[in-house]
């Protein structure tokens, strides 16, 4: 199925559109597109405009589609799950052997309005209840925590959960907190957006992101590094934000934040002290560092890390192949304590708490996953990963306006994860919670 995979990764080929024409094309586009999940794949021949096929072939398309339904089965009913104008959306297959196949599709705004855009994701179990997704991450190998929140309250109420007091390794994750110290700065007025903060080496870290590649004495605001660090989990922005607000100060957000257990994830590491630790000469440094104390590490990060020499050629060839002392040196919370993380920011960030409502706007760039709009108008995410490390974190307000947190790690320190055994076991709770509003995602049969 991996293979399937990387197959159907050729099929994403993207392009900027102009809407022009109804919503029901796009239905019916989709629809004659899911033909090609078929024993014999057929569509019709205008279905694709000419730069599609002249990246995919029919025979590559035909190969694809009887693999998805030699494991799936036929596509029973094609219902649209977000919308990007009406040439452009995503759509979940629901498969005869219960299965759901994601679909982003993108037509062209002039008739025949063929399709330049295609893409078919993960299958995912066509999941009827939460109930049933805790189940299917419970058979997952590793540890779990799990879990969806209904927000409010003083406490975020619990819906459905797994494990969700378990504190894990949440890689990227822990970029909510620095965002959270930042909110309560703005907010106190003891800092303003339109600061500026200077990139240098002792700020630049490794990818993901793309801070990494500007020169030194470029400068960012505050805002601009508060959405890169979100939305692109830019590690970069993400130290010269924890350089600039002090690590002290971001580590006092961890309790306000509904941290329950932060002196496990103290010294709060930078990213580019993470990267020195574990990926550098071995991970000698981070065999020593993980044998001191908490006070010890902070002398160490202080006197012998920043001396360790940093770049993309200094990272051990392999690295990132397995997980490395992901149960020692990292970011570690519950699914319990991100949930009370998102709702704090969603409450730190409400009108009127002036520019700091501003920064609620970075944990909508980047959906994480595919999310209904129709279900949720409102979307937030911030994730974490590395070998052996994988959180997905959303702050969601549905369709009927009730707020809600859903929070999933995983965790396996003897190896790599599948994050399509993951994802869209996430990606479809998310759907069922979409589900039980009064706002029911279109359906059509193909």
């Amino acid at each position: 199925m991996q293979r399937l995979l990387r197959i159907a990764t050729c099929l994403l080929i993207l392009l900027a559109c102009t809407p022009a024409w109804a919503q029901d094309t796009l239905q019916g586009r989709a629809n004659e597109a899911a033909g090609i999940v078929a024993e014999a794949p057929a569509w019709p021949a205008e279905l694709f405009h000419a730069s599609f096929s002249s990246k995919v072939s029919d025979a590559q398309l035909k190969a694809i589609g009887t693999q998805f339904f030699t494991k799936c089965g036929a596509v029973q009913a094609v219902q649209q799950t977000s919308s990007k104008g009406p040439n452009f959306g995503t759509f979940d297959m629901i498969t005869a052997r219960g299965f759901v196949i994601p679909m982003t599709i993108g037509l062209e705004s002039a008739a025949p309005h063929a399709v330049s855009t295609l893409f078919f994701g993960a299958p995912a179990p066509m999941l009827k209840s939460l109930d049933e997704a805790v189940m299917a991450l419970k058979k997952l190998d590793g540890d779990v925590s799990f879990g969806v929140w209904r927000l409010g309250e003083a406490e975020p109420t619990p819906v459905v959960t797994l494990d969700p007091d378990r504190s894990l390794a949440i890689g990227s994750a822990f970029k909510l907190y620095v965002l959270g110290a930042l909110v309560r700065d703005t907010t106190q007025g003891t800092r303003k957006l339109s600061d500026t903060i200077t990139i240098d080496a002792a700020s630049r870290s490794l990818p993901s992101g793309i801070l990494q590649d500007w020169p030194d004495g470029a400068t960012v605001t505050l805002d601009t590094a508060a959405n890169l660090m979100i939305s692109r989990s830019d590690n970069t922005a993400t130290d010269l934000l924890m350089r600039t607000l002090g690590r002290e100060h971001v580590e006092s957000m961890l309790a306000p934040m509904g941290m329950r257990d932060p002196a496990r994830t103290r010294p709060l590491l930078s990213t580019a002290e993470m990267f020195r630790l574990k990926f550098v000469d071995a991970g000698k440094a981070g065999a020593a560092y993980a044998a001191l104390d908490e006070a010890g590490r902070r002398d160490f990060l202080k006197a012998r890390l920043a001396a360790v020499p940093l770049s993309e050629d200094s990272i051990d060839a392999g690295a990132f192949a397995t997980p490395a002392r992901i149960d020692s040196i990292e970011w570690f919370a519950s699914a319990a304590d991100l949930a009370r993380a998102m709702d704090w920011l969603r409450t730190s960030t409400e009108p009127p708490q002036g520019t700091a409502g501003l920064l609620r706007g970075a944990l909508s760039i980047n959906p994480g996953l595919a999310i209904s709009e129709s279900q949720f108008p409102w979307s937030g995410f911030k994730g974490g990963s590395e070998p052996g490390v994988l959180n997905l974190t959303f702050l969601l307000k549905r369709a009927d306006g009730a707020w809600f947190a859903v929070v999933a790690t995983w965790n396996d320190a003897s190896q790599a994860l599948d994050e399509q055994a993951f994802m869209p076991l996430v990606q479809r709770a998310i759907w069922v919670l979409g589900q039980q509003a009064d706002a029911p995602a279109k359906a059509s049969t193909p």
